[in-house]
């Protein structure tokens, strides 16, 4: 048996031509053609998976881009929403501020006392860089009002006491003890025995005793030449040398000294001068209402 392959090929005017293969060519032809078309379908296929991953990754970087864009749009909104949030804010901020200021400024103008803002002596004591502040500005608003606090602060506002009823005017007046005309230094306040009297503005404790006129007293210093004083106690509780703050209880009220009554004597004392502390009482409502 011939172990050849014989391949005739025949051409339309009936030539023929034979071409001859033996076996063991035509196998390893066969065997390579196999090894292409294997590592052609591996390759492929190799090919699509990774082409199909491919795609999966550009769908996800896609998604993600989209996600990202809608997460941009969110955070700008928000922040959008917080700086006009924080405009109303800086605005409400400044209208209140303005508000306290123009209080502030009635106040100072009817007890007829000059804020730290406005100096006696400009220049002296005094140094440090130049900043230009515009009189709109937020900052030079801030720093006004924090400068007319600290002058309201250690003023006394207020009353010392839960009063039935004024009893005595500052001013002239006929004593009550001796009927001769005379000039009284604070108000009388009528109240319970042992009701408690309170400071009216912060400050420390000067003095404290008895003496025959006041009974059982004690003075407040509250600092920018403000003084106060509350006579006439059955029980001083403050110890000298105390720091106090406005509202504290300081004493209760009595009938000491020279009195005629249960009753609180209440003095208000600037630069040593005796003021009517009925113009301070007054003062207190519209402090109350403004937060100041």
């Amino acid at each position: 048996m011939d172990p050849r392959l014989h391949i005739i090929v025949s051409s339309e005017q009936g030539h023929a031509k034979t071409f001859v293969i033996s076996k063991p060519v035509l196998k390893r032809i066969l065997t390579a053609i196999s090894i292409i078309f294997v590592i052609s379908t591996i390759a492929g296929i190799t090919y699509s998976i990774e082409n199909y991953n491919l795609k999966g990754k550009i769908n996800n970087l896609e998604s993600n881009v989209s996600t990202l864009s809608t997460e941009k749009d969110d955070l700008q909104y928000h922040v959008t929403s917080l700086e006009n949030k924080a405009k109303a804010q800086l605005t409400g901020a400044y209208g209140e501020l303005n508000q306290r200021s123009q209080v502030i400024d009635s106040i100072l103008s009817v007890l007829d006392i000059s804020s730290p803002s406005s100096n006696e002596n400009p220049g002296q004591n005094q140094g440090g860089p130049f900043t230009k502040l515009s009189d709109e500005s937020l900052e030079n608003l801030i720093l006004k009002v924090d400068r007319d606090i600290q002058t309201i602060q250690p003023i006394p506002l207020g009353y010392p006491v839960d009063a039935k009823r004024l009893t005595s005017k500052f001013g002239k007046r006929v004593d009550p003890i001796n009927g001769r005309n005379g000039f009284h230094d604070g108000i009388d306040f009528s109240g319970t025995m042992g009701s408690e009297v309170r400071a009216t503005a912060d400050g420390k404790i000067i003095a404290r005793g008895r003496n025959a006129t006041y009974g059982w007293y004690v003075k407040i210093d509250h600092g920018n030449d403000f003084m106060t004083m509350y006579a006439h106690n059955s029980k001083i509780l403050a110890p000298w040398g105390t720091e106090v703050k406005r509202g504290d209880v300081i004493s209760l009220l009595g009938n000491t000294g020279r009195s005629t009554g249960p009753h609180l004597h209440y003095e208000v004392r600037y630069k040593n001068r005796p003021i009517d502390p009925a113009k301070f009482i007054n003062i207190n409502k519209l402090v109350a209402q403004n937060n100041v």
